[in-house]
């Protein structure tokens, strides 16, 4: 059952890439979870899962992160500060569970699905933290780079490419990410072929092979599952992203299956 909520900012930041902010009374979040979103006056009937960008307790607010992909993310870029929404979560797992003792960690996301990750950083001052970010085209205002980093601009290192010409770092995030810089852990999320490259970089690590751990997204019907329509499949069998995930062991997936 979800809560009713209310939109109190809507941000646009670039290429169709947008900031939600609505009032949450509810559990607080940790990074890597996600929530259900289904705004009130809607036509498309399923709501949407969309990661935690950033939580705060103090204001009693849940950002999240997001890009027009279809009618409904369209709604949602379309809609007024004061409208509902209702809110179901947070669901799944968090990073969390998957932190090591102590140490350095890589943290590597594509594009919007960089949300997942950002408030770790917050969450955890305390771990020395390299962010890798990944976008198709740079950004030309720094203000646009720091509201899409979010908490992840206080990480110890950070670095952002873009597949453009409009910054000297130009490429694919996987072309830059160190595998050879000792980390304890590597926590990534984006599409699918970026997050095989950095296993397989993760698997030929000097050490031996670095703990890799990955965030998936899926077309959720639930998030809770119990409608099985966000399969995953893995070396120990089927699994389902939103109850079992959404973070999974990156050892674990079958990703050429």
């Amino acid at each position: 059952m979800g809560i009713e909520s209310e939109l109190t900012a809507n941000s646009p930041i670039k290429d169709e890439i947008f900031i939600l902010q609505f009032s949450w009374s509810g559990p607080a979040p940790k990074a890597g979870q996600f929530f259900m979103v289904r705004p009130l006056r809607s036509s498309v009937f399923l709501a949407r899962p969309l990661s935690v960008f950033q939580y705060s307790a103090q204001s009693g607010t849940v950002k999240f992160l997001v890009a027009k992909r279809g009618r409904g993310t369209e709604e949602m870029a379309q809609m007024r500060v004061g409208e509902k929404v209702e809110l179901t979560g947070p669901l799944g797992n968090s990073w969390e569970g998957f932190l090591p003792a102590e140490g350095k960690v890589a943290l590597v996301g594509g594009r919007v699905r960089i949300a997942p990750l950002t408030g770790l950083v917050e969450e955890h001052p305390e771990y020395d933290f390299h962010f890798y970010a990944g976008f198709r085209r740079a950004f030309r205002e720094k203000e646009e780079e720091a509201a899409m980093l979010g908490a992840a601009v206080n990480a110890k290192k950070i670095v952002v490419t873009a597949e453009d010409s409009w910054t000297p770092l130009r490429g694919l995030i996987t072309d830059f990410f160190d595998e050879k810089n000792d980390y304890n852990a590597v926590f990534a999320c984006g599409p699918v072929p970026m997050l095989k490259a950095i296993k397989e970089k993760c698997e030929k690590a000097p050490s031996g092979g670095l703990p890799c751990f990955v965030s998936l997204e899926r077309r959720m019907a639930c998030g809770e599952g119990a409608c099985l329509g966000c399969t995953v499949r893995t070396v120990n069998g089927n699994r389902r992203c939103c109850y079992d995930g959404p973070i999974f062991a990156a050892g674990e997936l079958l990703f050429d299956e």
